[in-house]
Formats: structure tokens, sequence, C-alpha cells
């Protein structure tokens, strides 16, 4: 399986893992879909120093499933 094949699988939920895959492949793979100051990221204004999965991964998840922007 080539790492392409992997991302494909893991984000169209092809892979039995309870979601584990999905998540890692989002978190690690997907950089964040905003710039600073957009109020749209869920870490606007909370005063958070650095990314974490905890803060990042569920604002990558609602990213991926909105409309593109035009």
């Amino acid at each position: 399986m080539t790492n392409l094949e992997y991302m494909i699988a893991s984000l169209t939920d092809q892979i039995d893992d309870g979601g584990a895959s999905y998540e890692a492949t989002v978190h690690y793979n997907v950089n964040c879909p905003y710039f600073e100051g957009d109020e749209r990221a869920h870490c606007y204004n909370k005063g958070l120093d650095y990314p974490s999965r905890e803060n990042c991964f569920p604002c990558k998840h609602e990213w991926l499933n909105r409309e593109v922007d035009e």
C-alpha cells in the first residue's frame, strides 16, 4: 500500500480501527487551514501557545467537511 492509498483509505473510512487512522491522518498530514486572526479557527482568541491534537483535530475535521471557500 502506498502512502497515497493509505491516506485515501483512512480519509474515506475504509480502515476498520474505530477512526484512529482517520484522526491521525488528519492531525499529522493536514496543516492548519486558517490564517492568524481567522475567527473560524477553534483556537481563535483562546490563548493557546502551541497546536495540539486535542485542539486541532476537531477544527481540521470541521474544515474538511465544510464547503470550499470561493
